[in-house]
């Protein structure tokens, strides 16, 4: 399918909250999508915090920018032994009846794996989640687990709930953030960190009209996206369903350097058969994001990173 025609489809369904939902619902026909769900968030979530050399203490806190629609990696960070945590949206996506769905898929699995980082024994551990396969409300279960619900949010709601942070971390979600709203973001984890603190974020840096699927389209790069203007881009892509912000690790990389960020590590990855794009089309728009012009072979040299910071 030309991506041309998902994004007009999703251009459509933005005008309206029902459309967000519409637009979801279309991966959820799988009937392996909940057990996949658990699978993966907990397995990137334990992923993501064996990069922070944490010692888990007492009363840490934890922020998880995006919740999306599972609750599976904030029960995670839950189970490994935060007090307190934190998790913001721009929209509310979360339900009972998904969390349902998906903790009935918890399994030994993921307490065997969470069990190697956890502050909690394993018998505690299996109680803790037959406590929460009891709740029967969402209300419950952040009562339960001093989880803390924020949709939408902006950053002074996170800091009426807590003014500093042990940990700070987000799944694939930064490249849905504008520029300006990242440097923000960036300005205040510097502020947000404790000393010790890490702060550890999945970055997806392709175009996601050209990830596999019914709706994909399998001729372009999966960097298709940097051959267009700022405003060709916004004309199909600039609504809340399709925005991404086309910017590659060297973004990131910059923001920690402006706000003394100290970056541990960045570990690039490819992860998907690539179609190579010509450097030479990516638009003069798109090299202007950056403060200084960058090698334009370096944009597209990671289709997916994790940036692990350390306060």
């Amino acid at each position: 399918m030309d991506w041309r025609i998902k994004a007009l489809f999703q251009r459509i369904l933005s005008v309206s909250r029902l459309g967000d939902r519409i637009n979801h619902s279309l991966i959820t026909f799988n009937k392996q999508y909940h057990q996949n769900v658990v699978m993966y968030q907990c397995h990137e979530t334990l992923r993501k915090f064996e990069h922070a050399k944490l010692n888990m203490g007492l009363k840490m806190v934890a922020l998880e920018v995006g919740t999306g629609y599972s609750l599976i990696s904030v029960i995670t960070l839950a189970l490994l032994g935060f007090d307190k945590i934190i998790t913001v949206d721009i929209t509310c996506d979360i339900s009972f009846k998904t969390f349902k769905k998906q903790i009935t898929h918890f399994n030994d699995n993921q307490i065997t794996e969470i069990s190697k980082h956890s502050k909690f024994s394993r018998s505690e551990l299996y109680e803790k989640v037959h406590m929460v396969n009891r709740v029967l409300s969402l209300e419950e279960l952040f009562k339960l687990l001093n989880i803390i619900y924020i949709a939408p949010y902006n950053f002074e709601d996170i800091e009426k709930y807590a003014p500093y942070f042990d940990y700070i971390t987000s799944q694939v979600v930064l490249e849905h953030v504008p520029p300006t709203v990242l440097d923000v973001f960036f300005k205040k984890t510097k502020q947000w960190l404790r000393a010790g603190g890490y702060s550890v974020h999945t970055i997806n840096f392709i175009d996601h009209f050209a990830n596999p699927g019914l709706f994909g389209d399998k001729s372009i790069s999966e960097f298709n996206f940097l051959k267009y203007s700022n405003k060709y881009w916004k004309f199909w892509a600039g609504n809340s369903l399709a925005y991404t912000n086309r910017l590659s690790y060297l973004f990131y990389l910059q923001l920690c350097k402006t706000y003394n960020l100290e970056v541990i590590e960045f570990i690039g990855e490819n992860y998907r058969e690539s179609i190579k794009l010509n450097s030479s089309l990516i638009h003069e728009d798109v090299i202007k994001k950056y403060d200084k012009p960058p090698n334009r072979g370096r944009l597209t040299e990671f289709q997916r990173g994790t940036l692990i910071i350390k306060a």
